[in-house]
């Protein structure tokens, strides 16, 4: 801040009756000024120098390096440059995979335009946000939806270029024709079904916003619309990639989510319980506060070798031995693939619907286990941090405890949630230790979750083929942080 004595400015009495103030500027004090002013901005780069100079050496250039990498053939040392060959080996088509991308990215419009205060007409941002990615969805859509429909065309023709191309278009090249050309034009015709759903919500939305209109018209239902078409295309491509693409990883990539979802919803909801009670200040506060931190602060590798030993697939297990006081049979726990639908509802599904296997679940278990403890410490360090007079006022208008909770505590906690499900979801698609020490007693690929299986493909020596697989990991990474920040960080309350 500037002081009054340090200001460069001189004012005198004018003889001028238009403006009695004359201004004398001294140059010499402003370009003093003005060099103090760069002194200290030099000085603040300065100390921000080794906080860069770590994120570009550990950060930075690691990524670029493996991307590097990944370009080239590298076993053990750099070979001959393979360009996309190790992207294409790991997820298939790479059509299909720009599909599922920008399927995504329509997705997350989606729930965006569900999300959205639709008190208010639809605002431009809106507008220019569904028509940028709803015209690169309408092309790549009826592109690729033509592309099917002539070839298989052209394959029934017994043209001799769909005859060689068999093994690049058939989901099963093994499996019977007839039945393939059915699939491939049952493809191209869910993708013209979804680019014309994704038109007609343009066009509502764009109704909406020309005629100054807000409602479930304009708002929601093209919402729905998007949500039901993204996920139609997702299913659609995710079947291809399959069938064309490394199936360990891209399966390693479902399992992620299993346990990314179910770990990070556990551990918050949690840790905001205990955070409540915690904040009562109940007797033995403090001792609590420690025991509910310890697991965080235990060495992870000593917790999984105890972990795999209480989950362990003998009868003689401590789980399982509780499970016989109770007349239940025993379990596998960590070494069972089975899904968790079929053991509560008897389905037998595949693939995402199925959902985590019984071994996923002992170890999201586990991850509940070890950070719901550091999740409750943050967040009541969010509650303590809310002012008392809001909630004597709110008693004070009679509100009720749900309605103190609903409009003064969870505004005024949710940046708390919100940098918890941010570092949480980064955390598990990248957990790594205690799954690999919990499959060190046992073989389950259902715990293969996408950092594993780039171990596996290191300790093959695939060095080249592990760093595209982490770089597409990265890329997922990424936008699923893009998509958090773009979905829900204009709902948080960060003050002023």
């Amino acid at each position: 801040m500037l002081q009054y004595d340090d200001f460069p400015y001189t004012f005198e009495q004018s003889s001028s009756t238009h403006f009695p103030y004359s201004i004398e500027i001294d140059l010499v004090s402003v370009f003093s000024i003005s060099n103090t002013q760069n002194k200290e901005t030099l000085k603040g780069g300065i100390f921000l120098l080794p906080g860069v100079g770590l994120l570009i050496c550990f950060g930075i250039l690691p990524i670029c390096l493996a991307f590097y990498m990944s370009l080239h053939r590298w076993k053990p040392v750099q070979g001959r440059f393979m360009g996309l060959t190790h992207y294409e080996k790991a997820i298939g088509d790479l059509t299909s995979a720009m599909l599922t991308l920008t399927a995504l990215a329509m997705l997350i419009v989606g729930f965006w335009l569900l999300t959205r205060n639709w008190k208010e007409p639809p605002a431009i941002r809106s507008l220019i946000l569904c028509f940028a990615v709803g015209l690169a969805m309408e092309v790549l859509l009826v592109g690729r939806g033509i592309e099917l429909n002539h070839y298989v065309t052209a394959f029934q023709d017994e043209a001799t270029w769909a005859l060689k191309m068999k093994r690049e278009m058939f989901l099963d090249r093994r499996g019977d024709t007839s039945e393939q050309l059915a699939l491939l034009s049952g493809h191209a015709n869910a993708l013209f079904g979804s680019a014309l759903m994704i038109l007609l919500a343009f066009g509502l939305h764009l109704y909406g916003f020309f005629r100054k209109k807000a409602g479930w018209i304009t708002g929601t239902l093209p919402g729905l619309l998007l949500l039901y078409a993204s996920s139609q295309i997702i299913s659609v491509n995710w079947d291809k990639m399959m069938a064309s693409g490394d199936d360990d990883f891209l399966n390693s990539l479902i399992h992620t989510v299993f346990f990314s979802i179910g770990t990070v919803t556990l551990q918050i909801s949690l840790g905001l319980m205990i955070a409540f009670a915690l904040y009562r200040k109940l007797k033995g506060f403090a001792f609590f506060r420690f025991l509910v931190f310890l697991p965080y602060v235990t060495p992870v590798v000593a917790m999984a070798t105890v972990f795999s030993l209480i989950f362990g697939a003998r009868e003689s297990s401590l789980s399982n031995q509780f499970l016989a006081m109770l007349g239940v049979e025993p379990l596998r726990w960590i070494a069972d693939n089975t899904p968790i639908t079929e053991y509560l509802f008897g389905w037998e599904l595949s693939g995402l619907f199925a959902g985590p296997s019984l071994g996923m679940v002992t170890a999201i278990l586990f991850g509940v286990w070890s950070y719901t403890g550091y999740n409750a410490v943050i967040l009541l360090a969010g509650l303590t941090a809310i002012p008392g007079d809001l909630y004597e006022a709110a008693d004070m208008e009679g509100a009720s405890a749900w309605q103190s909770f609903r409009h003064i505590t969870m505004p005024l906690l949710s940046p708390v949630i919100f940098f918890l499900v941010i570092t949480g979801l980064i955390g598990t698609f990248q957990a790594f230790t205690h799954i690999y020490f919990m499959l060190s007693s046992t073989v389950n690929k259902s715990l293969h979750v996408g950092s594993i299986e780039i171990w596996r493909q290191i300790s093959l020596g695939k060095f080249g083929y592990s760093s595209a697989l982490a770089v597409i990991l990265f890329v997922l990474i990424i936008l699923l942080t893009v998509a958090q920040f773009s979905l829900f960080s204009r709902h948080q309350h960060f003050g002023d």
